[in-house]
């Protein structure tokens, strides 16, 4: 027989909480009513989400926007001359 898991047995295989496991197993095959997920089919779920690495070696993830910082300024750059009336 198959073993079915529960949203404490997949929070656990899966290190995340328990309300996360209950979205997870709602995305995979499952029964309703009480909730449960056959354990080959958690895996089969989780080796469809797992990306390799790129063969590269430091491969940047394609998701995360590069942006270059703003350059900092030098001190007298932002400085406002101070005009003195000539009537001092």
């Amino acid at each position: 027989m198959r073993k079915m898991l529960t949203a404490d047995d997949v929070a656990a295989v899966m290190r995340v909480s328990r309300r996360t496991a209950y979205t997870y197993m709602r995305q995979m095959p499952h029964t309703e009513n009480p909730l449960r997920v056959d354990e080959d089919d958690l895996h089969a779920w989780i080796d469809g989400r797992t990306v390799a690495p790129a063969a590269s070696g430091k491969a940047k993830p394609a998701t995360v926007l590069q942006f270059q910082r703003p350059r900092r300024a030098a001190a007298d750059e932002w400085r406002i001359p101070r005009r003195r009336s000539a009537a001092v």
